[in-house]
Parts: C-alpha cells; structure tokens; sequence
C-alpha cells in the first residue's frame, strides 16, 4: 500500500504465483490524512484523550438483523410459529434436565390444562443391538401407546423421560423443527428431538419424533402446548463410564509442538481476522489431511494442509501415539492455500508419496523413503479445486488421479468469484460449476512424476460441471475395473461406469443421481450381499423441510423442480445395490437421511464384528457462542 502522504490514489494490491489483485480506491488527500492521522472533529480541542481516539470514517447504520430477519414481514408468518415453537420446546427441555424444578406452575407456561399425549417413553421397548459398549433399544410397535391426557399426568411422564439422566453432565436437549403448518387458531409442528448426558455408567442419548399441536392466544404472545404424539422412539447406551465412546485426544497428541500451540489451536476465528487471503472466504477453515507411513515404521502420520499463508504441516506419529511435527525437514511445509492431500505410492517403489491440491494446481512430491519428500511437480488445472481422488482407472499399474473443482474460472481470476452465489442460481440441478479432471499417470520407473489430462478422451466430460466436493472409486458392477462416484453441491451426482477405460455416466438410469448438496460420498458393502452398496452425506435442513413444503413455496413450479428441492434438504442418502445393478433408496428405512449438517463419511466397522457401520462428520464452523448457527 502506498504511504498516506503520497499525492496519488491509494493503491492495494496482492499477487501470488497464479494469481493478481489490484483494488483502486479514489480518495483525496485530506481524507487519506483522516484515517491515518486521527483528524479531530474539533480543531481547538488537542487534548490528549481526543488525539489518542481514531477517527472513524462514518458510514450509514445498518439496520438491526431482527428486522432484516423477520420471517412475518417476508411473508412467511409458518417460520415465526415454528420459532416460537422451538422456544416453548427448548423450554419444556431444561425441565425434563432438571426434573427438580418441574412443577404445575412452570409447565403452564408452555403446557395447556387439557394437554394429551402418548407415551413419552415407551414401556416396551425392543432390543435393537447390544455388545460390549453399546445397547440399543427402539420403539417397534406405535399402536399399542396408551393415550393420556390432563397436566398432571404430563408432569409424571416427564420426570419418568428424564429419569435416566439424573446425575449426568454435560446434558443436552436439542428439537429441530422440521415441519410447521398453521391452521385457524393453532398449528402443528413435527420435530426430531435429542436428548443426551454423561453418567457414571456411561453416555445415554435418546432420540425421538415428536408431533406437536399448537394453540395461540397467551398473554406473553407464546403458543401452548395442547398435544403431542411420539411417533418413533430409540435410547443408547454405552458402557463408558463418565465419557463418551470417543474422547478427544488433541491437546494429548498435538499440544506440546509449537506450531499447534502458535496455529493450530488457535482455531478459525483467530486466523479469519488475521488471514491475508480472503478470495476464497467460502471455503476459509476446510483444509484436507491425509493419513499415510510417510517413513516406514509402521505407524500412520498425518499431513494437514492450511490456507495460503500458513505452512503446511506433517506430523510423524511417535511409538507413544504423540505426534512430532517435521514439516520443514520434510520439505513439505508449502505457504500455498491447500484444500486436501493423498498420500500414496504414485512411482510404485513402496512408499508414500504426497500430492497436494493448491489454488490452480496439484504438487507432487516424491516421498525419499525417510520421510522426507523431493518436490517433482505442479499439475495446472482449474483454480478452485476441493478434493482428490486416486484409483487405477486403466489397470495398467500406476495410481491416477481424479480432482474435483467447485468454482469456474473467472474472467479477472479467482477474486470475481468471490462474492458467492446468487442471481438466476439454479440449486437443485446446476451445470455452471468449475471442471473436474482426470490425469493419467504415466511415470515410469526410476523417473520423475508425468501425468496427462485425459478427461476428454475418457468421456469424463459428460455432466461434469456440477459444483464438485468429493469423489469416491469402486467395482460396482463387479467386472474388474473402477467405477467412480462424483457427490456434488448443486447438480445432480454422477455415476460413472468404467467400460474399458472409457467412462459413461449411468447415474439416472441406476436410480443413483442422488441431488442433495452432496458434501462427500463412500462406498462399502454394508449387508454383506457381495454387492457395493453407497452413501451419500448431504446437509440435512430443518428451514428448507419446512418452506419446501407449504403452499407459497415456488407456487408456479412444475411439481418436479418442487420434489427436488424438497428432497435437496431432506439429508443424507443411503443407496443399496441391487443385482441388476441398479440402487434402491433405503436412507429413510434404515435411520441414516438424518446425519444433520453432513460433511465427510466412511463405512467403518467400529466394533470390529464384521458389520460395515457409518460415520459422519457433520457440524459448521462456529465461533464461542454456538448461538451463531
């Protein structure tokens, strides 16, 4: 930047190897004086105090997110009835965690006199799975709920919901409001509830369907509760005294290097105001990791990438579980702005090689059978990659490389993308995204890494312009080479069939286009019937259950483009392989379409009994206050 005495237009720029920025901002001089200087509003006031203060340039108020925000003047008053609802529900939670504090009196700020409801905990319940750390039991049989009514009887029933708990810490309750639809003077909400705690016999989560009536028409302008029905009802609990089954270990392995002390553990929210490059402010705080032996003891090491500015860094796994960071003696310490890493063996000599997908392009590095890597090449491609994959499209031997892109390039670089989404954006069925790429590799043996772009000439063209985020490989068809699976954010998933090195997307006529903002996708055979089963994590929406489904909802849309969007927020996907090689959709059947916010997945078979389990990291971003989601 220039100095602010210089006569001329302030200037910002920024540049990189790929990529330039210039901002011109036309200001005058005297106004460059006030916000360096600290003009003063008065000129015969000198006092101290009034010269420390700086000057702020004054802008227009913004207006208070509470009427930018409001569901009623947007014309959607079903919103504010299922916040109000959400309200009443957290409410109606914190009793049923203190039961002590449960009294007629309390319950009749959220409860009416003439409440009715089914049984809030099912006297039989079914045994659904057990071992060594877990039971599971489940609700089987509705019918049978005997059906109660009158605030007395509720009050009973709570204290028994909650009976579990007594003790616990780290109590929970959480409603997601998924359904709302408002009647003359009530309206009715459907929600899955979530219930959890820690105690000294171990973690106990129980997990419900609630279907709730509404009435309004209260002094404090709050609805009451008048009926709830439990329509699906499932406890777990494991055998981990005072903890959960997982524990977290960070500050354990990682604590005592300096870069997590000085980086890492500072977390998002440091690095968000202190981050230089903001071009892909997006995406800022979802760099990848890669788990590979980088030198050979047998023991697994981690490689974690960073945004542009701060080193990548490679941890080596001591025989003690720590983790020791050799980031620079590696040589793999990159400043660039990295989205994920695989380690894998690309020049079949044994060991693991490193491939990094930068902004504009993928490094490869050559592992020295140390540890420590020789830097081979840069790959250019497309400049907002996301993920890559790895798998031996053409059995010729040699791993090959298949990378997901979320963005197209623009015009003027990656800053003119940087604003987002929005316009004439098609969510539910977009084809404007970046291009995804296939690279053969043809290193041969003893030389330096070569691989060659061959999407075109391999039919991975085709619907490849769908806001990629992950891709998986697997023999779904069972003929001896690999298929891939391309989970995408806003267009439909592919399917890729591999026919000989020559790909032909059959997703639609498999049943397996699954369009849900795809945020990863795993295979595994979880029945155990010989044939690869797939599943898919999407970003589970409470808000679009709801809109999606009232009448002003896209009231002109052909009934297909609703049904996609409506399915777009519903979750996750779970689709089983049938013999003909087609999939059938069994998320809802098998308990899996809600996985909340999902971002990676995996079948795993945690408990080592044979059964392929899923699992799934959900979540976002958030600062202290988790309120802010």
């Amino acid at each position: 930047m220039k100095s602010p005495d210089s006569h001329t237009d302030t200037a910002t720029s920024s540049q990189s190897r790929n990529r330039k920025r210039r901002v011109i901002i036309g200001v005058s001089l005297p106004l460059i004086a006030a916000i360096f200087v600290g003009t003063q509003s008065d000129e015969n006031d000198t006092s101290a105090d009034t010269l420390d203060k700086p000057y702020l340039v004054p802008a227009p108020s913004e207006p208070p997110m509470e009427s930018l925000d409001d569901p009623n003047a947007d014309g959607w008053p079903t919103e504010a009835l299922a916040k109000q609802a959400k309200e009443q529900l957290k409410g109606i939670g914190k009793l049923i965690l203190n039961r002590e504090k449960i009294d007629r009196k309390t319950l009749r700020q959220f409860i009416t006199e003439d409440i009715s409801f089914n049984t809030l905990k099912p006297v039989k319940l079914d045994a659904a799975y057990s071992d060594s750390a877990l039971n599971v039991v489940r609700m089987t049989n509705q019918s049978a709920a005997v059906k109660r009514q009158g605030l007395a009887e509720l009050e009973a029933a709570l204290r028994k919901l909650g009976n579990p708990l007594t003790g616990a810490t780290d109590l929970r309750f959480e409603p997601k409001v998924f359904r709302v639809q408002q009647e003359a003077d009530s309206f009715t909400t459907q929600q899955y509830v979530a219930i959890s705690g820690i105690t000294e016999s171990g973690a106990i989560e129980q997990h419900a369907t609630w279907h709730t009536r509404w009435v309004n028409g209260f002094g404090d302008g709050l609805p009451r509760l008048t009926s709830l029905e439990v329509s699906d009802f499932e406890q777990v609990n494991s055998h981990t005294p005072g903890r959960t089954l997982f524990s977290d270990c960070t500050q354990s392995v990682l604590g005592s290097t300096t870069s997590f002390q000085q980086q890492l553990g500072r977390g998002y929210g440091h690095w968000l105001r202190h981050i230089q490059d903001t071009q892909y402010f997006f995406w800022l705080g979802n760099p990848g990791i890669a788990l590979g032996d980088v030198n050979g003891d047998g023991l697994d090491d981690l490689y974690l990438c960073q945004e542009d500015g701060l080193p990548n860094r490679l941890y080596v796994q001591n025989p003690d579980g720590t983790l020791r960071d050799e980031s620079e003696k590696s040589g793999v310490n990159w400043l660039e702005g990295s989205r994920s890493a695989l380690l894998v063996d690309f020049d079949n000599d044994g060991d693991q090689d490193l491939a990094v997908a930068i902004i504009g392009g993928i490094i490869l590095a050559a592992n020295q059978g140390d540890g420590r890597f020789e830097f081979q090449t840069l790959i250019p491609t497309a400049d907002d990659l996301m993920s890559m994959s790895a798998a031996d499209y053409d059995e010729d031997g040699l791993l090959d490389l298949y990378i997901c892109t979320y963005y197209q390039n623009g015009p003027q670089g990656p800053q003119s993308r940087s604003s987002g989404i929005g316009g004439a954006f098609v969510y539910h069925d977009s084809n404007s995204g970046g291009p995804n790429s296939l690279f053969r590799n043809e290193t041969t043996r003893g030389g330096e890494f070569k691989f060659r772009n061959v999407t075109t000439e391999t039919g991975l063209d085709d619907n490849n312009l769908r806001w990629s985020l992950a891709a998986s490989w697997e023999d779904y068809d069972n003929d001896g080479d690999q298929d891939l699976y391309v989970a995408n954010d806003f267009g439909r998933n592919n399917l890729f069939r591999n026919d000989g090195g020559n790909f032909i997307d059959v997703a639609a006529e498999s049943g397996v286009e699954d369009s849900a903002s795809g945020m990863a996708v795993t295979w595994g055979d979880y029945d155990r019937n010989g044939h690869m089963d797939v599943y898919v994590s999407n970003m589970f929406s409470a808000a679009g259950n709801r809109i999606t489904f009232q009448e002003q909802f896209k009231p002109d849309a052909p009934k297909e483009v609703r049904s996609r969007l409506q399915r777009f927020a519903r979750g996750s996907t779970l689709m089983k392989a049938l013999e003909n090689g087609s999939f059938e959709d069994i998320s809802d059947s098998a308990s899996v379409a809600m996985a909340r916010w999902a971002w990676g997945t995996s079948f795993v078979d945690l408990n080592n009994d044979g059964w392929q389990d899923i699992v799934v990291a959900n979540g976002n971003i958030t600062g202290e206050d988790p309120g802010d989601l």
